[in-house]
């Protein structure tokens, strides 16, 4: 399985879970901010810098906010700002996630368990200030009570 990563002002590609460890420069096991969740882990916002100078993007401005998306249309946006503690989880007891797979995204000082983003296929760096400073979640598509009804 693919992860696709995506910034407007550097480039849209896809990784698997080993290229992205590989690319990490922080690893670190994930109890060090999470107490009580074992494995391994990699910090998000470092992730990021050492992607966008291996694309020679040293001065692409940096992102207002991040996007990540689950393979159940689940997905949270976060102000950048908030996402100092935030890390990727991608293995435990040196194996692929069994709950998670590919990556689990794990926010430790976020406003909401739900910012805990289990099975991330899509890692969006966004650049609208309009986003605001509070972090969103919820599922992709959603549904209105005046779309269920029977129409004839």
């Amino acid at each position: 399985m693919r992860i696709e990563v995506s910034d407007p002002h550097i480039t849209n590609e896809e990784y698997t879970v080993s290229s992205m460890v590989a690319a990490a420069k922080q690893l670190l096991p994930l109890e060090e901010r999470v107490p009580g969740v074992r494995g391994e882990a990699f910090d998000l916002k470092s992730w990021y810098f050492s992607w966008k100078q291996r694309h020679n993007a040293d001065r692409a401005p940096e992102p207002t906010h991040v996007k990540v998306e689950a393979i159940d249309e689940f997905q949270a946006t976060l102000p950048w700002s908030q996402i100092e503690q935030a890390l990727f989880l991608y293995a435990q007891e040196g194996k692929e996630l069994k709950k998670g797979y590919p990556i689990r995204l794990y926010v430790p000082d976020g406003s909401s368990e739900c910012l805990n983003v289990k099975s991330v296929v899509k890692l969006w760096f966004l650049h609208d200030d309009k986003l605001g400073e509070e972090a969103t979640y919820g599922f992709k598509n959603t549904v209105s009570p005046d779309e269920l009804k029977f129409k004839k």
